[in-house]
């Protein structure tokens, strides 16, 4: 069997970083670590903040960030993707360069009056981003596992994902985003 992928889907200030970095310390063999960040924030703080360059700029570094998901998962290596879905055609393209691959599809949820928390007291965020992202970050259909970062302790969070991944059940949820789409 393929190494094991996580794609973690939540809103901003959902704990998805927090959660990737912690499963990485657990796992005895490396795991790879990829971030929608990592592509987003190669671009200056400035274009991100301008409505009319954004679009320009932002939908095509995400589309590259999801053609290199298969690239990194040929390295062989569990991986772990913290994402933000926030449109259907950016699923759409991870579904299709996941296609065939180990992928546990997963919904990291947390009330909107923690979001908003963590938001003010991280600063360095837009505040207001995870009320607008919760409309429409969970709305692409089922997921393999859901984490709730507010009722459960980070610990009790990674222990989960470690046994999605050991318990040898077969990811489904892009399997069955794919067949709805051609439905």
């Amino acid at each position: 069997m393929r190494a094991p992928i996580i794609l973690l889907n939540g809103t901003s200030s959902s704990g998805k970083t927090t959660l990737a970095r912690a499963f990485q310390r657990t796992m005895a063999e490396p795991v790879l670590y990829v971030s929608n960040d990592h592509f987003i924030f190669m671009t200056p703080d400035p274009v991100l903040k301008d409505d009319a360059r954004r679009p320009r700029v932002l939908l095509p570094l995400l589309s590259a960030f999801h053609r290199s998901l298969p690239l990194i998962a040929s390295c062989g290596l569990p991986m772990i993707i913290d994402h933000v879905i926030e449109r259907r055609d950016w699923m759409d393209e991870i579904a299709e360069q996941l296609e065939g691959l180990n992928v546990y599809f997963v919904r990291v949820e947390c009330p909107l009056e923690e979001l908003e928390r963590r938001e003010h007291e991280r600063g360095g965020r837009q505040i207001g981003l995870a009320r607008m992202q919760l409309d429409w970050v969970h709305r692409h259909g089922g997921y393999d596992a859901v984490l709730d970062t507010f009722h459960h302790t980070l610990d009790e969070n990674v222990a989960k994902l470690k046994e999605l991944i050991r318990s040898e059940q077969k990811p489904i949820a892009l399997d069955h985003y794919r067949q709805q789409k051609q439905a």
